[in-house]
């Protein structure tokens, strides 16, 4: 399919969207009439999001905490977890803070919304077992799986913190702060590409900062697996802002760790400027805009955001995962290694700065050593080739001011010892280069 047809494709999928939010279903061969080639896909793609929760219902859409008492608390999941209170609800369940006596230790529980089918059970709690397997320093780790009157349930470690969005509610997080975060996502991310995992709906709520700051990844237990995905097994779900454009479209056979890389991407953008990058006043509208349209440049939003950062954020946000970073690994290196860079250059330009005010220093107070050699014996002598000033006068010099710098000297008195006493070489003057010379004695 050529570019012009995948645009045209995508404008046809969004009348048909706009058409669907107001409860009408426009047959695929009458948004085609002009393009006939394009039916049969139109079709696949219409049928593809109509099987996507999203569709019905968006999944960023936070479900409050019911004030009701909820049934499960006091209650025994499994025959072990005792379930004491809930801590949050979300699109896809409950959480539960629970205890399992068994071990001694408090969990998190994570109940489902729906009764699976056996069948569908069945696929989830086995990929629920292998998400289990993902030992990574920062991945919440999936310690049980089953079911609970048809719902399924995950045993996770409780984490002791908070999330990021909460954090973000109170205050953007400095640069540093944002790199450290970014990277670790990245790095578990990697981890979990590494074992053949997705994760699919990486987004501030799913990543949480213990109490010693450690940064971790939740939600794993909807991770599916990349063979699924491209033997087209595997749903597209995730949260509407954080998705890519091949998850909107369902372009299933593109979705692999590039997918969250863009997800990673868009929660960087709301880290440094405080928003998203894709807004809208209706789901149909952020699709659009996910699909078709460039983020602002994140420095018309905040100049003080570093060209770097604003580079690395853009990159990740790219409408083809082919001109992304090719992993998580990469883009958390590329964060790195142009931090690093920009350091150096920075670091460069000052000592180049710092290289031509001394020379210049160095050539101007060899024209004032000049200069002095010629004056009475009784204001300066030389000793052993060098200049002694007999502390007693003022040396005015003849030189220009042409450079912002400076030409100091501290002289002490004539009893200085020239084997012990020291010389200072430095400047005083804030803001500027100079050179200023002075003698410490010992006694």
């Amino acid at each position: 399919m050529t570019k012009d047809n995948e645009d045209q494709l995508a404008e046809l999928l969004l009348k048909w969207e706009e058409a669907w939010d107001l409860g009408n279903d426009i047959p695929a061969s009458t948004l085609c009439a002009d393009c006939p080639e394009l039916t049969q896909k139109l079709k696949d793609q219409i049928r593809l999001l109509k099987s996507m929760n999203w569709m019905k219902k968006d999944a960023s859409d936070e479900l409050e905490v019911s004030s009701e008492v909820d049934l499960l608390i006091g209650k025994t999941l499994a025959g072990r977890y005792r379930i004491d209170s809930i801590v949050g609800c979300g699109g896809h369940g409950k959480v539960y803070k629970s205890f399992d006596p068994e071990l001694q230790r408090d969990v998190a529980i994570k109940v489902s919304r729906k009764v699976a089918s056996d069948r569908k059970s069945d696929e989830l709690l086995e990929e629920a077992r292998r998400a289990a397997k993902l030992k990574h320093p920062n991945i919440v780790a999936v310690y049980d799986v089953g079911r609970h009157d048809g719902q399924l349930f995950f045993v996770t470690e409780l984490v002791d913190g908070k999330n990021l969005a909460d954090i973000i509610a109170d205050s953007k997080p400095s640069i540093s702060e944002t790199k450290r975060i970014i990277s670790s996502v990245a790095e578990a991310l990697d981890f979990a590409h590494q074992q053949g995992f997705l994760h699919r709906d990486i987004k501030p709520a799913n990543i949480l900062l213990d109490t010693n700051g450690r940064v971790m990844v939740t939600d794993f237990g909807i991770a599916t697996t990349i063979d699924k995905i491209q033997n087209h097994r595997g749903g597209t779900p995730g949260t509407l802002p954080y998705m890519a454009p091949e998850q909107i479209a369902g372009e299933v056979q593109l979705i692999d760790g590039r997918t969250d890389v863009h997800a990673l991407g868009v929660v960087l953008f709301e880290l440094l400027t405080g928003q998203l990058p894709y807004q809208g006043r209706t789901p149909t509208a952020v699709r659009e805009q996910i699909l078709l349209r460039q983020p602002k440049p994140l420095s018309d939003i905040d100049n003080s955001i570093p060209k770097h950062l604003e580079d690395v954020c853009i990159k990740c946000l790219s409408k083809h995962p082919a001109d992304r970073f090719g992993t998580a690994a990469e883009f958390a290196v590329a964060l790195q290694q142009n931090l690093s860079e920009a350091a150096k250059s920075e670091f460069k330009f000052k000592r180049w700065i710092a290289a031509v005010a001394l020379g210049l220093s160095l050539v101007a107070v060899g024209y004032f050593a000049g200069s002095v050699a010629n004056l009475s014996k009784s204001v300066a002598s030389k000793i052993d080739g060098g200049i002694v000033f007999d502390g007693t006068r003022r040396i005015i010099t003849p030189l220009a001011n042409f450079a912002p710098l400076t030409i100091e000297a501290w002289i002490a008195p004539l009893n200085i010892n020239m084997m012990e006493d020291q010389f200072v070489v430095g400047s005083d003057v804030p803001g500027h280069y100079g050179l200023g010379i002075g003698i410490k004695t010992n006694g």
